[in-house]
């Protein structure tokens, strides 16, 4: 009988039961990352004696709190660089292997937890009769910028920690899940933004295979991995920022959390003005851990097996433009700057196929266009040789949405997936009403996030509503008050931006 009190493989957990759903928060799946840790590898958790109370969320990991808010955090969390932790939901029923959802959040690499109000899982937990996880991982220059090269040794610093860190929580989900009432061998892995990125990125990871079997990408940014040597500038930014040199490089073992996560932000918002198109923290090809570019493993047929569901949203770009300066290009100046720093031969092509530009609604397209769509476009097509794949649009907006000119912006899907318009964010987004019809759109998409976890096809077992994509019919979901299938949708802007180089 599944319970609020677990055996672990290495203890006991009291969690808590609520509204017939068990719940266990702030479960250690790895070793603090502190002292001795920092810049290292998670390491597996010990043994320990008595039972171990998992009923508040674990700290979530250091970040800039200004930008934290806009994520939906209270501004009040405990922020510590001991956050390793996971959150379980799972329905309060017999021993039962239901299939599980891990999900991966996102926020540039830089903010974000699996604790946010919009990620509770509890109602995705109920609906689909599935057990849900939710995961923390490190952030910034913490789990993300790559100083292996400037260090050796036994203290020496190792790569792509927050990756590693997700990694350690999928092995945590494989070894343990069954005693919360999981199927160990039927997880699925979804991820939104960063979190996208990290899906889309742990395909291709050597040491992550078998740790989950079906895959969902809800916005991502799929080509924002870089190699070492372009990696190199924004480590290099890093220290400068600090005043500290290649040869003191250790002295950031010592260095206080805070000073770390204020110049993470500062080189963010460095960045977004140098080198605007690209993404200051994420994985790094290490030839080792991360072998080479997820999307260049795809297109040499690295694919696995896993059925993969991916998309994006209609106006993703929108909410960047109200950040100054934006995390991705969406004015003509910084577009103008990416295709400078990337293929200044496609610019004219490219800004040709956006009938309105320069207007603000262009750039906003190309914006999302660059970073988010045509990457996943990219990722879908390679994929879908190989394996089965789904793509999907998400177009719904709710009034308060559309009065802010918002439209169907990043992040907006998240709430329609996991049906928690009791959020804070899910309140502000049905201020002016909609929550009714909003409601009908999310049961919709949850049902197929539900069918996709269980069966590894999106479509409800009684017949096919949702084809498959392919490079021949670009067939897509789109997702609004109505859905309807939409074949090749924006081909003529697909066809301009065949071919374009990007940051590697």
């Amino acid at each position: 009988m599944i319970g609020s009190i677990v055996t672990t493989t290495k203890g006991h957990l009291q969690g808590t039961v609520e509204n017939g759903i068990s719940v266990w928060r702030g479960v250690r799946y790895a070793k603090a990352p502190i002292d001795g840790l920092r810049f290292r590898s998670p390491e597996p958790v010990e043994k320990w004696n008595g039972v171990l109370d998992a009923t508040d969320y674990g700290a979530v990991p250091p970040q800039p709190m200004e930008r934290a808010v806009r994520l939906g955090m209270t501004g009040n969390e405990k922020m510590e660089e001991d956050c390793l932790f996971l959150n379980i939901w799972s329905p309060n029923a017999d021993n039962q292997k239901r299939p599980v959802m891990v999900w991966i959040p996102g926020g540039a690499y830089i903010t974000g937890a699996g604790s946010i109000d919009m990620y509770n899982g509890h109602i995705l937990a109920g609906n689909g009769d599935i057990v849900v996880v939710s995961i923390n991982y490190r952030l910034g220059a913490l789990g993300y910028l790559d100083f292996t090269e400037w260090t050796e040794g036994d203290g020496a610093f190792e790569s792509n920690l927050g990756l590693r860190d997700q990694v350690a929580a999928l092995k945590w989900v494989k070894e343990n899940i069954e005693a919360f009432g999981g199927d160990p061998d039927n997880v699925t892995v979804f991820g939104e933004s960063a979190g996208g990125n990290a899906v889309t990125t742990l395909l291709t990871v050597p040491s992550a295979r078998g740790l989950f079997k079906q895959a969902i990408v809800e916005s991502s940014a799929p080509t924002s991995v870089y190699g070492k040597d372009f990696a190199r500038q924004f480590s290099q930014k890093f220290l400068d920022i600090l005043g500290i040199g290649e040869n003191e490089i250790d002295a950031l073992k010592t260095l206080p959390v805070h000073e770390i996560v204020a110049a993470s932000y500062t080189l963010l918002q460095q960045n977004s003005q140098d080198i605007p198109g690209s993404l200051s923290f994420g994985p790094v090809v290490d030839g080792d851990f991360l072998p080479d570019y997820p999307l260049e493993m795809i297109r040499s047929g690295a694919t696995t097996g896993i059925p993969l569901l991916i998309g994006t949203n209609k106006d993703e770009a929108t909410l960047f433009d109200q950040v100054d300066p934006p995390l991705i290009p969406t004015t003509r100046e910084l577009i103008h700057k990416m295709f400078e720093n990337t293929d200044p031969e496609a610019e004219e092509r490219i800004t040709s196929a956006y009938l309105s530009y320069p207007k603000k609604e262009a750039t906003l397209g190309m914006g999302r266009d660059a970073i988010f769509h045509m990457p996943s476009v990219w990722y879908a097509e390679a994929y879908s040789r190989q394996d089965k794949t789904w793509m999907y649009r998400f177009d719904y907006q709710t009034p308060a949405l559309k009065a802010s000119k918002l439209g169907a912006t990043h992040g907006m899907d998240i709430l329609y997936v996991f049906q928690t318009f009791d959020s804070a964010l899910g309140k502000r987004m049905t201020a002016f009403g909609g929550k009714r019809a909003a409601l009908k759109v999310s049961q919709r998409i949850q049902g197929h996030w539900i069918n996709f976890a269980k069966y590894g096809n999106p479509n409800p077992p009684e017949g096919e509503i949702w084809p498959k994509y392919d490079e021949i019919n670009h067939y897509t979901m789109i997702f609004n008050k109505r859905d309807y299938i939409e074949k090749d949708p924006n081909r003529m802007i697909r066809l301009a931006w065949e071919g374009v180089g990007m940051y590697k």
